[in-house]
């Protein structure tokens, strides 16, 4: 039986409704970074939304980076890609010495920083310093990345669980770091977290293609370590109750768009 993939644009088209429809109850990223506190209610209702739209547009883009990967397979079916990689020299100014000429225009492409440059560096560091503190009323000024969210192998053991071997002989082995401290999440914070990820997920919405062009190079790494990581991606649960009943279907539109795409990372090793 032969499943046929429907396109996903008039998905993405239902999915920017529904991101329209969630500003419209809740506002947008600048109104819910604008918010002092948040009452549970509230903090329900908006993280319910984003969580749902998350999971349909992690979805959506795994049937983008499917039809990604299934070109790029059939573009090498059809021809071999040629490919000139500049290497780094190995080691060979030592067996070759630069002549006086080639000696000279080496030391002229090196600069010495004049004031201008620390001044120009300064300026780097107060820009840096500024963005470290994000203007709530310019969300397109945040740093705010779309999360894909890859399940892990629950086989894997992290180094931190590893058993450790101890050697007999040599020095004693160094003590081992302290425990890292958990992270302290403010509660002022909490509004903020919360619209960074609306103003992630808009950009997603607006111009898919990057993101699924990036998700195309990272999934085939990843079936490699985990045999099993698309099919768990595409029925990965949004983690909330909350469904819109403008269209409730879409959820499972977008787990059908990408189930009948995940045989482009089947691994072939």
């Amino acid at each position: 039986m032969t499943l046929i993939a429907e396109p996903t644009e008039p998905l993405w088209t239902r999915a920017r409704a529904m991101y329209a429809r969630a500003v419209a109850a809740i506002g947008d990223a600048a109104a819910i970074a604008r918010l002092v506190s948040l009452s549970r209610t509230l903090r329900r209702e908006i993280a319910g939304r984003l969580c749902l739209l998350e999971c349909i547009v992690r979805r959506l883009l795994i049937a983008e980076a499917a039809d990604i990967r299934r070109a790029e397979i059939e573009r090498a079916k059809r021809g071999v890609r040629v490919q000139v990689i500049q290497l780094r020299t190995l080691g060979l100014a030592n067996v070759f010495p630069r002549t006086p000429a080639l000696q000279a225009r080496h030391l002229a492409s090196v600069k010495v920083k004049s004031a201008h440059d620390l001044s120009a560096e300064t300026q780097r560091a107060q820009a840096e310093d500024a963005r470290s503190k994000p203007d709530t009323s310019r969300p397109e000024t945040w740093r705010a990345s779309f999360s894909f969210a890859l399940p892990r192998d629950p086989h894997v053991v992290s180094n931190a669980r590893a058993p450790r071997i101890r050697a007999l002989w040599g020095p004693p082995p160094p003590p081992e770091p302290p425990p890292r401290a958990p992270r302290l999440l403010k509660p002022e914070d909490a509004p903020f977290r919360l619209a960074r990820r609306f103003e992630a997920l808009r950009r997603v919405l607006q111009d898919p293609r990057p993101y699924a062009e990036r998700l195309a190079r990272i999934l085939p790494r990843e079936v490699r370590r985990f045999r099993h990581v698309v099919p768990l991606y595409v029925s990965a649960p949004s983690r909330t109750n909350f469904r819109d009943p403008r269209d409730y279907r879409l959820g499972i539109d977008a787990m059908g768009a990408a189930y009948v795409r995940e045989e482009a990372f089947k691994d072939s090793s």
